[in-house]
């Protein structure tokens, strides 16, 4: 459950997991700073436009739940798996790089703080070791082309979220391990995976819901800009505050930008090249990303599968976009 009655054991809903809690990981669940990812969504402004409505704190607790479950004894690489997001601005990724902040950054600079600081040294852990287990590979996260914790929830997650059939994520989780720090399947599971990785990117990179992300950065640019305060103000905030922050401005670019965001996404106008009036939007990074099987990666194994691979690779591109 999510309500922190027992503070022994949590069930997660999405796996149909227990996984028994450790003092620490209960506390830490119920301080404000992991508490706020409850409002943050996981998928961005896309929760604006599609079903994709779960948030940064669930995106947590599942990736919380795979380390535990295949890591249990692993204290520190726990306390990583719950900390790991706590950086994130609102609407999560959205505006992120347009506006020049890194949430790795963010997340370590709030681990070293006091709330979160003070309740690691209280069970004997230094915030430092865990700064340096977000810096390494590990089955959490790692910079390989295989699959990690982190990524697989994502993928899954936003997945079943948005309609994709496929096999319950209750059920694929039983059938995975882990071959040092990557996910491993059966061939049939891992196609399945492979199958939401390429479901997803199709979905979160859609030019629509990357235009949204440029206008909702337009609008905190103009704010700052008319308000005379830093970008860094929208550190902190959840996906409401900022929404009411910018709807606070009296700046009417400002409100119109909010109504497409919000309210008519079917305003934007996606072009194949730059004209008169254009904005510009671009896929500069994927995810492109495989589970393993019998500790080879699947696109190795499987055609349909690498045709996948290289189809998420296709997508890094330049779009253009008017507002009608």
């Amino acid at each position: 459950m999510y309500i922190a009655e027992n503070k022994e054991q949590f069930t997660d809903p999405f796996y149909q997991t227990t996984v028994e809690l450790y003092p620490w990981e209960s506390e830490l669940l119920q301080s404000p700073v992991i508490r706020r990812l409850k409002f943050l969504s996981h998928y961005g402004t896309g929760s604006f436009t599609t079903s994709a409505k779960h948030s940064r704190f669930e995106h947590t607790l599942g990736v919380w739940t795979i380390i535990s479950s295949f890591f249990q004894k692993e204290e520190e690489l726990r306390i990583a798996a719950l900390l790991h997001d706590i950086g994130h601005l609102p609407f999560s990724h959205a505006v992120e790089r347009t506006l020049g902040f890194n949430h790795h950054a963010l997340t370590e600079s709030l681990i070293k703080d006091e709330a979160i600081g003070s309740i690691l040294q209280k069970y004997g852990f230094d915030p430092f070791r865990i700064i340096d287990i977000l810096n390494t590979d590990s089955p959490l996260s790692h910079k390989t082309n295989y699959l990690s914790a982190d990524h697989l929830d994502s993928f899954l997650r936003d997945s079943y979220m948005l309609g994709k059939r496929m096999k319950h994520p209750a059920d694929i989780i039983q059938k995975i391990t882990f071959h040092h720090h990557y996910v491993e399947a059966d061939i049939d599971t891992a196609k399945t995976i492979m199958e939401a990785i390429h479901f997803d990117h199709t979905h979160f990179l859609h030019p629509t819901l990357l235009a949204l992300d440029v206008l909702l950065a337009e609008a905190i640019k103009v704010y700052a800009s008319h308000h005379h305060v830093e970008l860094s103000v929208i550190q902190g905030l959840t996906n409401q505050e900022l929404i009411q922050l910018l709807a606070s401005s009296h700046v009417q670019l400002i409100h119109e930008l909010l109504s497409i965001i919000m309210f008519y996404p079917e305003k934007i106008l996606v072009q194949q090249a730059a004209g008169e009036n254009t904005r510009t939007m671009g896929v500069k990074k994927v995810y492109d990303k495989s589970p393993l099987v019998d500790g080879n990666p699947l696109p190795s194994l499987c055609h349909e599968s690498h045709q996948l691979l290289q189809s998420i690779r296709a997508l890094q591109r330049q779009y253009y976009f008017t507002i009608i």
